[in-house]
């Protein structure tokens, strides 16, 4: 008996019994989709992490202040002083809401000298339309691309350059200025700061808006990698608890960790279900081993040896791991396309739904320096933008995981039947 007569008559009885063979398939692509949904899932919001801080560079140190009188001047200057600093980049950081063309719009407000811009933004600070703002007091502003093509109007376009919006900034008592947009940002998903749903303009500008004469957030840069470790410990010994450091380093080691754990819980529930399909099998099998016990006894009977009938069963049971495990990968993509992109859509949404009743609903801006890093997130919050990563070794390792665990739900029918006596066989009707 050759490998084609057996894998013909493994795959005979599974066409004869589609319905019951759909629904072992079934268990076994609810298992691989799930693996593959919820690890790419980690995979690519890691990866947009790793981006975002890679972006400002391994050797930026973070520094906000947990007083609420912020970062002045002098503080700026002090910083630039301690030896391997590179540079120092003040930062205002506030919130508003931007009318214009019936939309009310939660935005990030972010002071920034326009020449410093570069280094939040890894030296990438590129214009989709228009112009740089001015490092000036007037506050002409460039859009980030999200406020330019909210997903509330499906990505059509709601600013234009030239266009003079409305922009309510301020909590109990709303100011209302008119600010002219010269330019609109790249989309860069997300950062340190939500750039995608912000205004961006000069740090006197934000100031003047904003009614205040500080910063909130410090971008330092150290000279090298070596000595980043240094600068921050220098700042800490300076301002001891009334500031909070964090270089990039550690927040993605903090990430890291975050998401390697919720990697790992969501792999043991997704094994979970592979679990309950190896018993589903287990229990298809037995049921195909009590009905074909007549034919096993005739296949006996004609030369047969138990080894033929073993393996009969075992490849019925690959056959079902591998389809399972096939139509699972494609589910899992599909899914996990699905979700990243319910996700970063209603992340959109609740960043532009967050003034539904204009100036009132802004909010407060002053945050802890490790709370920005690791969200990411402004005051009026940021959309999580990622895209699934499917890593071929993930690919691969859900179609055999799939195949081992039929084999093995597939071991004790199969010998089952193999075990069976033709003359006893036979006599089953």
């Amino acid at each position: 008996m050759n490998a084609d007569d057996i894998f013909w008559l493994s795959f005979k009885d599974l066409t004869e019994k589609k319905i019951r063979t759909a629904l072992t398939v079934v268990m076994v692509v609810i298992g691989v989709a799930s693996i593959i949904a919820l690890v790419s899932q980690t995979a690519g919001i890691s990866s947009a992490i790793q981006s975002s801080l890679n972006s400002l560079g391994p050797t930026s140190v973070l520094v906000t202040t947990t007083k609420s009188t912020g970062f002045t001047a002098a503080d700026v200057a002090e910083l630039s002083s301690i030896p391997n600093v590179s540079s120092v980049t003040p930062i205002v950081e506030g919130s508003g809401t931007l009318l214009s063309n019936g939309q009310n719009t939660s935005v990030t407000l972010i002071g920034i000298a326009p020449q410093d811009l570069d280094l939040l933004l890894g030296n990438n600070a590129s214009l989709y339309q228009g112009s740089m703002y001015q490092d000036t007091i007037a506050p002409t502003v460039v859009a980030g691309h999200s406020v330019a093509f909210p997903s509330s109007l499906a990505g059509h376009q709601n600013l234009f350059i030239g266009q003079s919006a409305v922009l309510a900034v301020g909590g109990l008592s709303t100011d209302v200025v008119t600010v002219p947009i010269v330019g609109i940002m790249q989309s860069y998903g997300s950062l340190i700061l939500p750039v995608d749903t912000s205004l961006l303009m000069s740090s006197s500008a934000a100031d003047e808006l904003l009614h205040r004469s500080s910063y909130n957030l410090i971008l330092m840069k150290a000279k090298n990698t070596s000595t980043v470790g240094y600068v921050a410990n220098t700042t800490t010994a300076i301002y001891g608890s009334s500031v909070r450091v964090i270089t990039t380093q550690q927040i993605m080691q903090t990430a890291n960790q975050i998401i390697g754990s919720i990697s790992s819980l969501l792999i043991v529930i997704a094994g979970i279900s592979l679990l309950v399909a190896a018993v589903g099998i287990m229990n298809i099998m037995l049921i195909a081993v009590y009905e074909r016990t007549h034919e096993i006894g005739i296949l006996k009977s004609l030369g047969f040896k138990s080894r033929h009938i073993l393996m009969i069963f075992m490849v019925q049971a690959l056959i079902i791991g591998f389809i399972g495990g096939i139509v699972g990968i494609f589910l899992g993509a599909g899914a996990s396309y699905g979700l990243a992109y319910g996700i970063s859509h209603a992340s959109s949404s609740s960043t532009s739904g967050g003034a539904a009743h204009g100036g009132a609903a802004v909010q407060g801006s002053d945050r802890g320096a490790a709370g920005a890093a690791v969200s990411g997130s402004g005051s009026s919050g940021s959309s999580l933008s990622y895209s699934p990563v499917f890593s071929p070794s993930t690919v691969v390792s859900a179609v055999v995981v799939a195949m081992i665990v039929s084999l093995i739900a597939g071991v004790y029918p199969a010998w089952r039947a193999s075990k069976l006596q033709p003359i006893e066989a036979l006599r089953e009707l």
